[in-house]
């Protein structure tokens, strides 16, 4: 069930992470099943919030290039 999502884009990431949560809420589970599933939800979350940290500077830099481009005079297209 353990495994790494270095490679996972942000939407697969939550895809599993929500199919995970499906998991966790059968009440069949054992609770070592969901001790697990809920390790691997919480490596999920910090997945997607790295993912999302990185689009966001990804944003910002966007941003931060125009402005400049538009302190300089340059036209921005």
């Amino acid at each position: 069930m353990t495994q790494t999502y270095d490679k996972m884009d942000f939407e697969a990431a939550y895809q599993a992470l929500r199919e995970v949560v499906t998991k966790l809420e059968n009440p069949q589970n054992k609770i070592e099943e969901n001790i697990a599933l809920y390790e691997e939800a919480c490596k999920l979350v910090l997945h997607c919030r790295r993912k999302l940290d990185e689009a966001k500077q990804q944003i910002t830099d966007i941003n931060e290039r125009i402005a400049q481009m538009k302190e300089s005079g340059e036209e921005v297209s």
